[in-house]
Order: C-alpha cells, then structure tokens, then sequence
C-alpha cells in the first residue's frame, strides 16, 4: 500500500535574500545557519516555504481559509473546515482552544542553500528629493545582505492522510463525525500541490529581487512507509563555473529504501547540471528520467492511478 510521497528538489537563485531574519542598524539580514568550521549557509526557512505553497494555491483558483479564520487580539482561530478549504486539509490547522487540531499531511522542510554565505550586500538608496524635497535634505541608505546560492529542500507528503479527517480533528465527539472525501477531490488537491510545487516562486523583497524557487532538479518516489528519503541526499558542489550534483549520497538513500519504493520519478532542466548525462545513466536505474515537468506529471499521472484507476 503506498502510504507517502517523498520530494527531493534543488532551487536556484541568482541574486536575492528571499527569506530575512531580521535588521541590524540598516542592514536586512539573510537567515542563515552556522557549520561547525565556523561559515554560515543562507536558508528560507520552511514557514516561508509553506506560505508561498498556499500563495501558489490560491493562484491556481482555491480558495483559503485564512479570511474566514476569527482574529481576536493575537489569537487566531480558523474555520476548522478542512473539506471546505485545501490549505487546512494539506497544512493543517490549530484552534487555540484545543478543541480541533489538524496536524499537517505536508511535511516541509526549510530550504538550504549548499554554498557559505560571502558576505555581499545591495546598497538601497532613497533620495528625499523625490518626495518634493530639496537635495539638501539628503536621503536615507539601507543595505541587503545578498546571495546567489542553490537550495535544497525536501517534502513529505502522507498520501493516506490527504483528504481524511478524523473526528478530533473536526471537533466531534465520537468517530461518527470523521469524514472523508471522494476519490476525485482528493485526486485534485493533490494535483494541485504538485502543480504549485511547479511554480514555486515568493518571500520577501520579491518587488526588487524577485526569485524562482521552482525546482531545476525534482526527485519523487512513492513509498509505502512514510520517510523524507531526499532530506540529506541532495549535494551539489561549484565547479568551473557550473553544478555538478553528487551522485553517491543520492543513490546511497534510494539504495536504502529501494524496498519500500513504488514508483520513482526523476526531473531536471537542460542545463542546470554540468554532469547531466551522468545523472541521467546513474538514476535511471532507479526510476523514469526526464525534464522537471515532465516529472511532476508522471508523479500525478500515479496519484491518479492511485484512487482513481490505471492512467492512460
């Protein structure tokens, strides 16, 4: 039984700060994590991610809970309507109450970038004499900390637990108030994930450094134990100019869970990795190789098969 789907995929951005931490002084800080020899790798974290997942949703024609939730000072309670609105069925929801908590069948991981952080910051300027002032009023500088970087992140989706809502859930007292939905709208939603998965772009500063953090590298496998196989597995290192992607690490973790694979899908852009034709052999083994959209689509031509029969 295929319980889970595993979501491997490497980003890039060529200049920007996608996800800031916080200012110091004038500066807008990057989010970055420190390594043991002491540099310090950007990352967007995964809240952000899930924000621009449910963005790309909402672009897609769903609709979101978010303006039907009741705000009452800082707490937020939402409709709790999970077969009403995808982003309480796909990201869960919590009442502050206690009295309905949906854990969320999306699993996200923060994205990584693989490269240390060299320290490059945009000058911003704003000139005072455009707001009718003199030039002797001056102005005001800021400055951005920047990077260009390659991101991996990881997703792990419960297939058995997308479109099913226990009665605790919803807030019901016995297993009577569960509820399930069909086949077809399950199939939907989850189509649909996969589609924003596609067109994943967002975070901060988008105005003036807009970033494309839809996949250029995308590993998925159907598994039928739940585990983000691809979490550690993406390595990617800079060479002459170009990215090469480690092979050992990725076919050492489909190694690993080669027994509870179902089906595996592979997908890159032409381009993006100097080692193309490499990976192309060595992952070919594993599953079907293609370009990134070429991927997502199989990888929903399988949800369909799922719950809906063998796709054409």
């Amino acid at each position: 039984m295929v319980k889970a789907m595993a979501i491997g995929y490497l980003s890039k951005v060529s200049a920007g700060n996608v996800n800031a931490a916080h200012t110091e002084g004038n500066v807008v800080v990057a989010k970055k994590v420190t390594l043991p020899d002491g540099s310090a790798l950007p990352y967007i974290s995964g809240q952000a991610i899930r924000r621009m997942f449910r963005d790309r949703l909402a672009d897609l024609g769903f609709s979101l809970s978010e303006p039907f939730a009741k705000v009452d000072g800082q707490e937020v309670t939402p409709p709790g309507r999970p077969w009403e609105f995808i982003d309480e069925d796909l990201f869960g929801y919590l009442d502050a109450s206690g009295s309905k908590r949906r854990t969320s069948p999306v699993r996200v991981s923060a994205a990584i970038g693989l490269y240390p952080y060299q320290g490059d910051r945009d000058l911003g300027t704003r000139s005072f004499e455009k707001f009718n002032q003199s030039m002797d009023a001056g102005g005001n500088m800021f400055e951005t900390e920047v990077y260009t970087n390659v991101f991996r992140g990881s997703v792990l989706i419960e297939l058995d637990r997308v479109g099913v809502f226990t009665a605790r859930e919803l807030g019901e007292k016995s297993e009577a108030g569960s509820r399930t939905l069909d086949s077809v709208e399950r199939e939907k939603r989850l189509h649909a994930l996969l589609d924003a998965l596609g067109l994943l772009w967002g975070g901060g500063r988008s105005a003036r450094m807009l970033a494309d953090l839809s996949p250029k590298f995308v590993a998925l496998t159907f598994l039928s134990v739940k585990h983000p196989v691809f979490l550690e597995a993406l390595m990617a290192r800079y060479e002459n100019g170009a990215i090469t992607l480690d092979l050992d690490p990725l076919k050492a973790a489909l190694d690993r869970f080669k027994p509870y694979q179902v089906k595996t899908f592979f997908g890159m852009d032409a381009g993006f990795l100097a080692n193309e034709e490499d990976v192309k052999r060595a992952l070919g083994a594993y599953g079907e190789v293609g370009e990134v959209h070429e991927a997502i689509r199989r990888a929903k031509d399988e949800v369909t098969a799922l719950w809906c029969g063998p796709s054409a």
